[in-house]
Order: structure tokens, then C-alpha cells, then sequence
């Protein structure tokens, strides 16, 4: 019998190992698996069991190996890959320009997922509320985008980064400014927030989408936006399987409120959890000891 391992993973690691897999699609073969909570379960295929111990995530498979990583991690990669596929199934087909307001290792794997699992992407524009100093962009970020062969600025405002982009993601809420400035027709704008964006600039959104129905009843969920002039249309299970046909208009500008990021502490990922933990054994990544 194989003695069991742990493995222990920091955030540089996550942002390592989100370059190395579709993480977009790990989380929609989740919403196909759990369409009635998803990652709300902590246990997965095989037995798999994923816990929260204090600010880690463990997971356990049945043969007794462990995985600790970072919870605000893990859920900043499912964020990240929810925004990736609320991009691939709400963007009309072609180029992408995307903007990211956000800040710290949130903002780096969001800007790693968009590299690795959206297409067509030419341009990223990112404005850290946070100062230069929070600033998502470092050298191995610059690198990353570099070597896929997208065009990076760092913008002094939001108005600026957000000017001509059709993807657009604020993981960070927008304080010191009125606004993110105009959205361009047919952008896709996703709220990472947790809270409710500003009805300046959710007041050219013609649909609202979320990542979870089930979560509208929630206890301290974000409130529905804009306003409250429009209902949510489907969430992203819904839209991924075809059940709704998700864009309507071509120059329509579609809002997805990512609702999870109320409660991030019980949206755990068992699955991406588990890809993750054998990506980063596959490549050799994490403090690897005896279980």
C-alpha cells in the first residue's frame, strides 16, 4: 500500500497552475455534474472530501493524500473561471479586449484564466483601485501575456482601462471615481465584487445574468442591479447547456453578477480543487511531506 502524501500549496503556486489547465471548463463540467448547488457540496467523485480549516482548504481523497491550499485562493480561481465562461458564452464570436479592475493575486489569476481560457484576446488594460503598489501586474504577468501574444497596459483610471474593452471585470470595487466609465456596445461586464456595482455604470445593461440561481434567496446575497429595473435573465449553467440562448443583441451590454462572492467561504470547489491538486503534482509544484 502506497504511503499517503500532503501536498501544500501557496498562492504563487495557484497562480502557476492556473496557466496549466482550462479552468473555465473544470467549473462547467461542475455546473453540468451539480446543477442544483454545484460547488456548495464539499464532497466529490470517489469520495473526495473538501474542508475549510480556518483561511485553508484540505482536500482529502479516498486514498488518504492531502491537499492544502489557500482558500481565498481556490475561490479566486473559480471566480476567475466563471468569469472566463460567462466571457466564451456571452461575448459575440471575435476579438477580445478586456479590462480587469482589481488588485493583488485576485487580479493575477483572473489576468492568467483570461490568457489561458478565453480566446481571441488582444488586448488587456488593468487599473489597480489598490495603488501601484497592489498593482495585479508584475514581471511574470507581463511575461505570461507576452508569450501569448496579448498586449498589456496599466491604466491611471478606470475610465481609461475600461475605454473600447467588450470584456470587462472588476474583482475590486471602484471607491475614489463616479464610475467605470462607458461600456462599449456588446461588452460583457462581470462583478466580482461581492457587492452591487454603481447605477452609473450599470445603467446601459440590457440583461443580468448570475452564476447561481440558487443563490438570489440567499442570506446576504448582492442585490439584484441596476437599479432594480431588471430581473435576472439565467445563470450560467443555464446558458452553458443551452437551456437559455443566453445574448439576445448583438450591441447589447450584459451584466454578470457573480453572487457567489457574497459568501465565498461556502462556494468550495471540490472539483477544481481536485484538478488543481493533480496538476500540481503532475508538475512538480507545492511542499510535497509524508500524510
Amino acid at each position: 500500500m502506497m504511503d499517503s502524501r500532503f501536498l501544500r500549496l501557496d498562492t504563487e503556486d495557484l497562480c502557476a497552475l492556473v496557466s496549466e489547465f482550462d479552468s473555465a471548463q473544470t467549473v462547467a463540467e461542475e455546473l453540468l455534474a451539480h446543477p442544483d448547488g454545484g460547488p456548495g457540496r464539499h464532497a466529490g467523485p470517489g469520495g473526495r472530501l473538501l474542508e475549510l480549516r480556518g483561511d485553508t482548504a484540505v482536500l482529502r481523497d479516498p486514498g488518504g493524500d492531502l491537499c492544502a491550499l489557500p482558500a481565498s485562493g481556490l475561490y479566486a480561481c473559480r471566480v476567475a473561471a466563471l468569469t472566463a465562461l460567462a466571457a466564451n458564452q456571452l461575448l459575440d464570436p471575435g476579438v477580445v479586449t478586456a479590462s480587469l479592475i482589481g488588485s493583488g493575486a485576485a487580479g493575477r489569476i483572473q489576468l492568467l484564466v483570461i490568457a489561458r481560457s478565453v480566446p481571441d484576446v488582444s488586448h488587456v488594460a488593468v487599473h489597480s483601485p489598490g495603488g501601484p503598489h497592489a498593482s495585479p501586474v508584475d514581471s511574470g504577468i507581463a511575461g505570461a501575456l507576452e508569450a501569448t501574444g496579448i498586449g498589456l497596459t496599466v491604466a491611471a483610471s478606470p475610465e481609461e482601462a475600461t475605454f473600447g474593452a467588450n470584456l470587462v471585470v472588476v474583482t475590486e470595487p471602484v471607491v475614489s471615481e463616479p464610475c467605470l466609465g462607458h461600456l462599449a456596445p456588446g461588452s460583457v461586464l462581470v462583478n466580482a465584487t461581492g457587492r452591487s456595482l454603481r447605477e452609473e455604470t450599470t445603467g446601459c445593461v440590457s440583461a443580468v445574468y448570475v452564476d447561481d440561481l440558487g443563490l438570489l434567496d440567499a442570506a446576504g446575497r448582492v442585490p439584484v442591479p441596476a437599479g432594480g429595473r431588471l430581473g435576472v435573465e439565467a445563470d450560467l449553467r443555464q446558458v452553458f447547456t443551452g437551456e437559455h440562448p443566453g445574448r439576445a443583441c448583438a450591441d447589447h451590454v450584459l451584466l454578470v453578477e457573480l453572487l457567489s462572492g457574497a459568501a465565498p467561504g461556502t462556494r468550495l470547489d471540490v472539483a477544481l480543487a481536485e484538478r488543481i491538486h493533480r496538476t500540481a503534482l503532475c508538475h512538480g509544484l507545492g511542499a510535497l511531506s509524508p500524510g
